[in-house]
Parts: C-alpha cells; structure tokens; sequence
C-alpha cells in the first residue's frame, strides 16, 4: 500500500497507471476514523486482482464546517475528480456510492458504476435512522452512536454479541465525522443521476439491511441491482463469496479487466 500526494487521504492498489488497463476510484462511507480502505477490502482486493489500478478515498476529507449539505459536498468533490486522471471506474459503499452516483454527470458517459449499500434517494425510515446516529454522536456520545451504527449495519433479525465490552469512550473528532456523515446523507435524492448515466453501472444491496435497501436504489435498463439474500448493509463482508463473484463478472463483461 502507497499513498498519493494528494490531500486526500488516499490508498493505492494494483499495478502503476501506466500499466493498468483501467483505474477504479473508490469513494469511502462514514467512518469514525480513516480506515486505509479496509471497508472495501474484500471488493478492492478482486479489483486488484483483475488488474485494475484501485484508489480509495476518504470521502469525509473533504468535509469541513462550511459544508451544509450533500450538494455542497458534491460540488467539492467535483472540483477535485481531474486530480486522480481519467476513471474507468467509479465505485462507492454508503455515503461513499451516494457521492458516486451524483457524480455520473461529471465523468465519461462510458464510465463504470460499482455500488455497495450506496443509496440514491432516501425516505422517512432511513432518515429517522440515520438522525438518531448523528444526533448521539453530535451529542458527546459517539461511543453511543457507533454502537447504534454496528447494530444498525447488522442483517434485520441478527443477534448482536451479548458478551460484548462497553463501548469506547466518546472521540469528539469521530462524532464530528459521524455525525456530518449521516446528516448529508438526509434528503438525498440523485435518482436523475443516475437514471441519465449511460454507462453500466452494479448495484449491490442486503435483502435484510436495516439502512439502504433496495427502495433507496435507482437505475436504468442498462443497468443491474443485485440483492443479497440475508444480507446487512455490508454483503461484501457477510457473503464475500457471492459478492466477490458478482463484480469479477461485471468487470469481465464490461471490458475492465
């Protein structure tokens, strides 16, 4: 693992840019902390795999204070899109695939769409869900709000671990990150987006998550949304196998590898 010279916190995978056959760019969720990617391991490392160049991004580093809304924040992040050079790839998990899809109109109509649990649009559930995160979070309790968050992004029905310790002490910087994450992600609509975006494009969502679930996708004709029977908001983590299958076809049919 390497990182760019970029503000950006940024990890790097897979051959240079010289040598890969395409360039994937991967948008990060809402995380306490910068994780160097390992959200999206399992996916970045079939990427890889396939000879892809992989960037992955913290998407909350271009969050600051002045920054209200998501539109604001896509239009931060549109500004910074001709730093990482021409994506063939645009993929994103959570917050992550919402600034994705709202970002088609900016890159090549060829370019490629990878989603996991990336909503496109909310509604009155998922925002009062995401509400109640930010607001313990925003509150001096993010150690209340991630363990909200851990349960939330558990499969509907799952058993959260009886035998587990009290969560971490509250961190001011994590519940500033957590909190701006899931209030931008209230009242997001980009449906037309993604609806235009001629390129293909992979949606991936749980059949049992408990944040986005299928209602809160859209997509064309051209386009695919897979459910994950049993899955939560991270099927790429509670069924790898089936996931990891799904995108090497997609990358194979689409000309990426």
């Amino acid at each position: 693992m390497t990182h760019t010279g970029i503000a950006v916190p940024a990890a790097v995978f897979g051959p240079e840019a010289a040598a890969g056959p395409a360039h994937a760019l991967v948008l990060a969720p809402v995380t306490p902390r910068w994780d160097e990617g390992a959200f999206f391991k399992p996916v970045t490392e079939v990427l890889a795999g396939a000879g892809l160049r992989v960037t992955v991004v913290d998407t909350l580093s271009l969050w600051d204070e002045a920054i209200g809304s998501f539109t604001a924040f896509t239009a931060r992040w549109r500004h910074l899109l001709t730093h990482y050079g021409p994506v063939d790839l645009l993929c994103g998990n959570a917050l992550g695939g919402a600034l994705a899809q709202a970002l088609l109109p900016d890159v090549a109509p060829t370019t490629a769409a990878l989603l996991v649990s990336g909503p496109a649009r909310t509604d009155a559930l998922l925002e009062s869900r995401l509400t109640e995160i930010a607001d313990l979070a925003a509150g001096g309790r993010s150690d209340y709000a991630l363990a909200l968050l851990d349960r939330r992004v558990q499969p509907h029905g799952h058993h959260p671990d009886t035998g587990a310790g009290a969560p971490a002490p509250h961190d001011p910087a994590a519940g500033r990150r957590l909190a701006a994450g899931m209030r931008m992600l209230c009242g997001i609509d980009v449906t037309e987006a993604v609806t235009a975006h001629p390129g293909p494009l992979l949606q991936i969502v749980g059949s049992h998550s408990q944040l986005v679930t299928q209602r809160h996708t859209a997509a064309a004709p051209h386009h695919q949304v897979h459910v994950i029977p049993g899955a939560g908001m991270r099927p790429h983590f509670e069924r790898t196998a089936e996931v990891s299958a799904l995108v090497g076809t997609f990358l194979h049919e689409k000309g990426l590898t």
